[in-house]
């Protein structure tokens, strides 16, 4: 049967603009773009434990939300779950309905907070596990997103950045056939068998061509340059964080402390090799890399005055010597 909702869940710029848009190209489905619907509504239940900030008494919220539930729901919690989970369910059915489409895909990748979550909440679901390079994925964020003038500049991705790939490597090993786990650069190698396979999993008739997307859409969420530029995926996406390290001394040593962060255990379930990686940083660094500033200092909170003016001196040297070291 033709799955009805679909949740593609990823690093935020790991391509899932791109493979939301090839299967958009598919006549049965309807893919809006990042919802965020679940976000909220997952954190309406126990806020508090899941770390979330709102401008009232978290704390004071979820028990008082606990007291009503045990007080008045005879199946507790788990009533009050299936109940959110139905809401969500006749909303995504309505937006699906007005389309006229079989299945609705939500791709908003930042549902890696909750993906059991999802699960539990819409049985019938089906999720689509994206991943790619995480030294890719920081150079895409700091190219797309960032102003690397500032100290600090990457504090905002930290859970991007140190708390995804965790949770989508976690996510991988659950034992679930809901769950379809995908690389980015298998996707882009091979776009038409990955694109079948993803068919045969959400139950779509077979189409083929997929791949080449065409024009895509404007929307207000997602990828606003690479997918708007070309029609196709593109292999060269692939190494293109390579020429990045390579340019500045500051991009290669966050790649490489990047690296170093997340250890070769978390690279291996993800599905890359930490010694690979290293080999190909290696071969591109530049001059100035040991007086570049770190990635501690550019995901924590931006420092008092005096330190940022240190981060920001340190910044500037690191990218002289590498000009002087291209002179020369």
């Amino acid at each position: 049967m033709t799955t009805p909702v679909v949740f593609i869940v990823s690093q935020p710029r790991a391509g899932s603009t791109l493979l939301q848009t090839m299967l958009s190209g598919h006549d049965d489905v309807h893919a809006p773009g990042e919802a965020w619907l679940m976000l909220p509504l997952v954190h309406a239940i126990a806020g508090s434990r899941r770390d979330v900030r709102s401008p009232y008494d978290q704390c004071l919220a979820d028990d008082a939300v606990g007291e009503f539930v045990r007080g008045n729901l005879n199946g507790g919690w788990s009533e009050l779950q299936a109940e959110i989970g139905r809401a969500a369910t006749r909303i995504y059915e309505a937006a699906r309905a007005r389309a006229g489409a079989k299945t609705l895909i939500d791709k908003t990748p930042r549902y890696y907070w909750i993906i059991e979550d999802l699960l539990s909440l819409i049985p019938d679901c089906k999720i689509i596990v994206l991943r790619r390079n995480p030294l890719a994925v920081l150079s895409s964020i700091m190219e797309t997103w960032t102003r690397r003038t500032r100290v600090g500049f990457l504090k905002d991705y930290r859970g991007d950045l140190l708390e995804a790939p965790a949770r989508i490597a976690a996510a991988m090993a659950i034992q679930d056939e809901r769950i379809y786990s995908l690389r980015y650069e298998d996707l882009v190698h091979d776009p038409a068998s990955h694109l079948a396979e993803m068919q045969s999993f959400i139950g779509l008739r077979p189409v083929e061509g997929l791949q080449h997307y065409g024009t895509a859409t404007h929307r207000a969420y997602g990828d606003p340059q690479g997918v708007h530029q070309r029609d196709a995926a593109q292999v060269d996406s692939v190494q293109k964080y390579l020429d990045r390290a390579a340019a500045r001394a500051t991009d290669w040593r966050l790649m490489d402390d990047y690296r170093r962060h997340l250890g070769p255990g978390l690279l291996k379930r993800l599905g890359y090799d930490d010694d690979e990686l290293k080999r190909h940083l290696d071969a591109v660094r530049p001059t100035g890399t040991l007086l570049a500033p770190t990635l501690s200092s550019q995901i924590r909170p931006r420092p008092a005055e005096p330190r940022r003016s240190v981060i920001r001196l340190r910044r500037m040297a690191a990218d002289a010597v590498t000009q002087w070291g291209k002179v020369a």
